[in-house]
């Protein structure tokens, strides 16, 4: 049965042509040369550190480990592939045997850990502080437990975390509580506060009686019986958390919980939301005018679009805040330009749902851009202006939240902004245009924890964002390089009318490509996934 469910799932995933597989390719070898590079690291510190040093570092290293293991698919909103219930629930499937399957899953995401411990025990194994060739076999015990410990413990994870996000008004309160949780503690420490109960969490964090210590000792040989049954039980905690959860989940209805209540009556706040969606008509005709109103309403109303809106300005601001408080030198070329730098990090993440693949929410229905009589460009174009709205309006929520937060940004930084995030819009919409047409990719709206790009384009965007920033970026490095103002307002005038002229030419490319591979947009917009869903 397990054969046959993956055997599905390669079936759904294939896809014709060779460039895809090329593209794919490139991502597999640039992501994981990285971690290639870390777990090299990582040997030649378990190979070389003396006693001393790895009854230190190494319970923290495992520490390390469980938290990305668990906690980073949480923060990128991508928690993996996953059982799809709904196509499999009809089967007389045991469900010990679906819950086996997607604790095998939880190694789509915790791949590059088992590089990293397999590589610490390959170094641990010559080390002869650790016990040399002739504790190897001891170390396969606690590395397997551990690795045994996480997958259980993130199919549990992930089972709470899919029905919390499938409410409606948590799943954004949700996403701003982990950001924070997470960040939190580098915002304290940036900012030069050093509580006195901080000396203590590293001994805490190191006592035998968690998992990752326990798996350090017993690697080590430290009260290697006391470890290892500590690191059992632990295991079996998790087992059970994770079954009890799935089962939780077999029963669980995410489409019900995800339902818009009819309202009773009609408040001011809804009045307001109404004219809100309808201010298109204002200053547009229609088709286009019912188009930008189109996409402003299901954007707005998709639950992940709004989590991606929601960690533009809660996550972005958290990952470089840090790097500007608690300086005491002098204005740094971050500190001058973070806003700036913020809010292009913010149009970063809002790609993934919009921009980048701008007819994945619209899935089978987008064969009406096709049947209707409206020109294709209008449909491009008003789907460009409703996402740059959501672009402009997140970077005035970001500009208030970093004037509350007391950051030194005078008005010029704002306007400057202002500018420059539209300058870098227009090209990323010029490209997206290209790529939705190219690499066009269904997505579920309801899904939250599902990615917008499929992998073989995530390789090419390594490409094109460094591109598509390149003007901006190059009318910054002329203004510093004549320290002239004049110097840099030209420059970036100039990207301006050239990146006009890139989202025209994007534009008529787009609409060719659309019209000539039109039945293969729309099959891949109407492809279904798989018995396992791939976030």
């Amino acid at each position: 049965m397990i054969a046959a469910i993956l055997r599905a799932q390669l079936l759904s995933m294939r896809v014709g042509g060779s460039r895809g597989a090329v593209l794919s390719a490139i991502t597999g070898v640039v992501w994981y040369g990285f971690w290639v590079f870390l777990s090299s690291v990582a040997a030649l510190f378990a190979a070389r550190a003396d006693a001393a040093a790895l009854g230190r570092f190494l319970p923290l290293g495992f520490l390390a480990v469980c938290l990305y293991w668990q906690v980073i698919p949480i923060l990128s909103a991508s928690m993996g592939s996953a059982l799809d219930m709904r196509k499999l629930l009809v089967y007389p499937a045991p469900h010990g045997k679906l819950f086996l399957v997607e604790v095998l899953l939880r190694l789509t995401n915790g791949v590059e850990m088992v590089m990293l411990l397999v590589a610490a025990a390959a170094g641990l194994s010559v080390n002869r502080a650790a016990g040399g060739w002739g504790a190897a076999g001891r170390l396969a015990a606690p590395v397997l437990l551990f690795i045994l410990f996480n997958l259980l413990l993130a199919s549990g994870m992930r089972s709470v975390l899919e029905r919390l996000l499938s409410r409606r008004k948590v799943r954004e309160l949700l996403a701003f509580l982990m950001v924070t949780l997470w960040m939190a503690p580098r915002l304290v420490m940036a900012a030069g506060i050093r509580p006195k109960w901080l000396s203590g969490v590293r001994d805490a964090a190191a006592m035998l009686g968690w998992p990752w210590s326990s798996a350090a000792r017993a690697a080590l040989g430290q009260s290697e019986p006391l470890a290892l049954l500590s690191l059992c039980l632990w295991t079996a905690a998790a087992a059970w958390f994770g079954r009890t959860q799935f089962e939780r989940n077999l029963r669980y209805d995410a489409i019900a919980a995800q339902a818009t209540p009819i309202a009773a009556g009609r408040g001011r706040a809804q009045f307001l939301l109404e004219r809100w969606y309808r201010f298109p008509t204002l200053l547009w005709r229609d088709p286009l005018a019912a188009i930008v109103e189109k996409e402003i309403r299901s954007l707005a109303r998709t639950p992940r679009f709004r989590m991606v809106f929601v960690m533009g300005f809660t996550f972005g601001l958290m990952v470089w805040l840090p790097m500007i408080l608690g300086r005491h030198s002098g204005p740094s070329a971050v500190s001058r330009h973070f806003l700036i730098i913020v809010c292009v990090y913010s149009l970063t993440l809002i790609g993934q749902v919009s921009y980048w693949n701008c007819f994945g929410f619209d899935r089978s229905a987008a064969v009406i851009y096709f049947a209707a009589p409206q020109p294709l460009w209008q449909i491009l174009l008003g789907k460009n202006i409703a996402c740059l709205i959501f672009i402009y309006l997140e970077t005035l929520i970001l500009i208030g939240v970093t004037f509350a937060v007391r950051v030194n940004i005078g008005l010029r930084q704002v306007a400057e902004t202002l500018l420059v995030m539209g300058i870098c819009s227009v090209y990323m919409l010029a490209l997206g245009n290209i790529s939705s047409v190219q690499y066009p990719r269904a997505l579920s709206p309801e899904r939250v924890s599902q990615g917008g790009a499929s992998s073989r384009f995530q390789a090419l965007v390594f490409v094109l964002y460094p591109l598509a920033l390149l003007p901006v970026f190059l009318a910054y490095l002329a203004g510093y390089a004549f320290a002239s103002e004049a110097v840099f307002a030209v420059t970036l005038g100039l990207a301006a009318i050239l990146g006009g002229m890139l989202y025209w030419i994007a534009m008529g490319s787009a609409v060719a490509t659309a019209t000539r591979r039109r039945e293969n947009i729309l099959q891949e917009l109407s492809r279904g996934e798989g018995p396992v869903a791939s976030n």
